[in-house]
């Protein structure tokens, strides 16, 4: 009766895990990129636009810094920097997680190169003041753009790297300006970097909180949900039991569309367990049960073990002649299991199951204890005629068979 839900958990909860590069790990990871990925997505997007523009603006104080040659930063600036990083821009939300943080790390790094570049490479007098260009990238790299902390960390000793060269090959700067410039591309990395690690943390640390507290949310709902399927499921044959029956009968019998119950009992069940023992008898229970379940386990036609070797067959929106069918169906199968029955005195050398049928009409209101009733009464004729066989509670009532019977 029970369906697995997606979510169940098995044992305690496993605690996401982040490691020191502030990575979940995989299924978190998805998880998280699954919640927020589309934010993310947009958020690079935006800023890189607004980068573009920003980057566009700042050639205005690079043509005052560097008139010998502005035309390069001109043409990669118009033929490079902006098509690639609009390109950049259009493929956020088109992409993978990983390709998207690599995208965007690519684009920044694009970005910075040519001002460490023209840092190195131009003569002119105010050429040194290009770090100012470089330190901007830097900081909208690590504290706008926000990279993730591990592509944050590559940025920052690239450009480092890159900046540091570019400052100690330059010619004719005086050795203590090349010095106060390299501390100062070191400071801001360290300062944007940390800064960058700290706002990493806190997102992925209140990540983590919000989800193991869903994660005890949703493990807690599944463990009421399996107590309560638990608590409306029979142990030993793993039917619904009597609890769930009477839940499932109350909502039937609550409206006006017709029904059938069928009371279905094992003939001479205490024989068998006297010949071959009560563990044979559980086994044997559970093999009529398990072909109970495989064939009526829909919404509207199902079995519940009503007690001892007793089950209930119930078929909503049923009229008499699907009863009878229903009901015969129900005496075939069970003898077509050929389960051995060496106790029987009677000639028959298999279980088989005697069944009354009791009908809930449409038209007269009626209560599922007198339907019940009904179909023990049926139940008690089909064993005096014979057993191995249904009787329908019409039958029962008809004067004319009850002589006869």
């Amino acid at each position: 009766m029970r369906r697995p839900a997606d979510n169940d958990i098995d044992g305690p909860i496993q605690r996401p895990v982040l490691d020191c590069l502030l990575r979940f790990d995989r299924c978190t990871e998805a998880r998280y990129e699954a919640e927020h990925g589309r934010w993310r997505a947009a958020h690079l997007r935006h800023t890189i636009i607004f980068g573009v523009l920003l980057y566009l603006l700042h050639d205005i104080s690079t043509y005052l810094l560097l008139p010998d040659h502005y035309w390069i930063i001109v043409l990669m600036t118009v033929f490079v920097i902006v098509p690639c990083s609009l390109a950049v821009a259009y493929a956020m939300a088109r992409v993978s997680s990983g390709l998207r943080e690599m995208l965007a790390l690519g684009a920044i790094l694009t970005a910075t190169a040519l001002p460490v570049f023209m840092l190195y490479y131009s003569n002119a007098p105010h050429s040194t003041h290009m770090n100012t260009e470089v330190i901007l990238c830097i900081v909208f790299a690590n504290m706008v753009m926000a990279l993730r902390f591990r592509h944050a960390l590559v940025y920052s000793c690239l450009v480092l790297i890159w900046a540091i060269s570019a400052v100690l090959m330059k010619q004719g700067v005086d050795p203590e300006l090349k010095v106060a410039l390299c501390f100062q591309f070191t400071s801001v990395c360290l300062l944007t970097t940390y800064s960058n690690y700290l706002f990493e943390r806190r997102r992925c640390r209140d990540y983590r909180v919000s989800l193991e507290a869903r994660m005890r949310a949703e493990t807690a709902e599944t463990s009421e949900r399996q107590f309560q399927e638990m608590s409306k499921t029979d142990a030993l044959t793993g039917l619904p039991n009597r609890r769930f029956l009477d839940e499932r009968l109350a909502e039937w019998f609550s409206d006006g569309r017709p029904a059938a119950v069928m009371m279905v009992d094992i003939d001479h069940f205490k024989l068998f367990n006297d010949t071959l023992g009560h563990p044979a008898g559980d086994e044997c229970l559970r093999l009529i049960a398990n072909a109970f379940r495989s064939a009526f386990s829909e919404p509207d036609l199902f079995c519940a073990r009503f007690g001892g070797e007793e089950f209930i067959v119930a078929i909503r929106d049923a009229d008499e002649l699907q009863a009878r069918r229903l009901a015969n169906a129900v005496v075939r199968s069970i003898e077509a299991l050929g389960i051995a029955h060496p106790g029987r005195s009677d000639g028959v050398e298999v279980v088989t199951v005697s069944v009354g049928v009791a009908l809930k009409s449409s038209a007269e209101p009626v209560s599922q204890n007198e339907v019940l009733s009904q179909a023990d009464e049926a139940l008690y004729q089909a064993k005096r005629r014979g057993r191995n066989r249904f009787v329908m509670r019409s039958e029962v009532t008809d004067p004319r068979i009850a002589a006869n019977s």
